[in-house]
């Protein structure tokens, strides 16, 4: 039988619950509370060694972590400080589990948003614009994170639990 691993299943209830669903989230009817689930979870996973935590767990929570604590970042603050927030590999692990949820675009429009960032880290205009240089279906939140989510929900029972 599958199960959530047990060093995360107090940080799944507590998003769960945050998400104002029941355990765990990514199985609700409700795309809202999925969404919610998602952000609270990365912010859960936000732990002082989350990189050995991360290595240690199916590969959605890592997922999660880092697309959802990029998003956040971003979403608030900016590109620019958005980085300068989340850190350089932040957004470079965010990038490739938009390619491994089949969102390559989004990750290439990250690549060359840090490709720019790193000539020119204080101008945000030009930052922003290596994110719009590469046509990408996804560039609007309102496309990219419900996919994103979708992505996670529909692959749950492979990401996010322990295999037998």
């Amino acid at each position: 039988m599958k199960s959530i691993p047990s060093s995360v299943k107090d940080f799944v209830e507590s998003a769960s619950e945050g998400a104002g669903t029941n355990n765990p989230f990514w199985h609700s009817d409700s795309a809202e509370a999925r969404e919610e689930g998602m952000y609270q979870l990365a912010f859960e996973l936000d732990v002082a060694d989350k990189e050995a935590l991360l290595r240690k767990l199916p590969d959605g929570y890592a997922a999660v972590h880092w697309i959802f604590t990029w998003e956040q970042s971003r979403a608030g603050e900016g590109f620019c400080t958005g980085i300068e927030n989340s850190g350089v590999t932040a957004v470079e692990n965010a990038a490739c589990w938009y390619v491994h949820l089949g969102m390559a675009e989004e990750a290439d429009g990250l690549k060359a948003m840090l490709s720019q960032y790193a000539k020119t880290p204080e101008n945000h205009e030009l930052v922003e614009a290596g994110y719009d240089s590469v046509e990408n279906p996804y560039r609007e939140d309102w496309d990219r994170i419900p996919r994103v989510v979708e992505a996670l929900c529909d692959r749950a029972e492979e990401l996010f639990y322990e295999q037998p």
